[in-house]
């Protein structure tokens, strides 16, 4: 018996993930901030943000940096719910990048990741509050990260 809510919550969450993933693969993140909670934390695996503001300065950071492509690629979606109005959820996170211009060389990806993501139901929308990645593998392209 499939839970129907569970499977709404599912559909809206994983269906977020992709307009997020596809908002910084096709527009260098420009608005990504709006996908967050103004308290919300970014914990990757060498880097943190917290608050939108600076996981939006991140963004607007790696555009300024030149010509990259990425495809942020994920599987084996999971969302539940932890509360009222609040949720997480569990991917795998493949991303394929380099600098440059497009048509690049094909390659393996250079991170896979288990990203762990937190939400809250704000004025009828799934804010993201906290989002990690743990790798569990990586290639030989580095990822980017601002110098600190």
């Amino acid at each position: 018996m499939i839970d129907e809510q569970l499977a709404a919550l599912n559909i809206t969450l994983s269906l977020q993930l992709a307009d997020y993933w596809h908002e910084i693969d096709t527009n260098s993140g420009r608005n990504a901030g709006s996908y967050y909670t103004e308290d919300a934390v970014f914990q990757g695996q060498y880097a943190s943000y917290e608050g939108r503001a600076k996981i939006q300065e991140f963004y607007s950071w790696r555009e300024q940096q030149g010509p990259r492509l990425s495809v942020h690629s994920f599987t084996n979606f999971r969302a539940w719910l932890t509360g009222d109005g609040v949720a997480e959820s569990t991917c795998f996170l493949m991303l394929y990048a380099a600098n440059g211009e497009r048509i690049l060389p094909t390659h393996a990806p250079i991170t896979i990741s288990l990203a762990t993501d937190r939400y809250r139901l704000v004025e009828g929308r799934w804010l993201c509050t906290f989002r990690r990645f743990e790798h569990w593998f990586e290639g030989g392209t580095p990822i980017t990260n601002p110098k600190l």
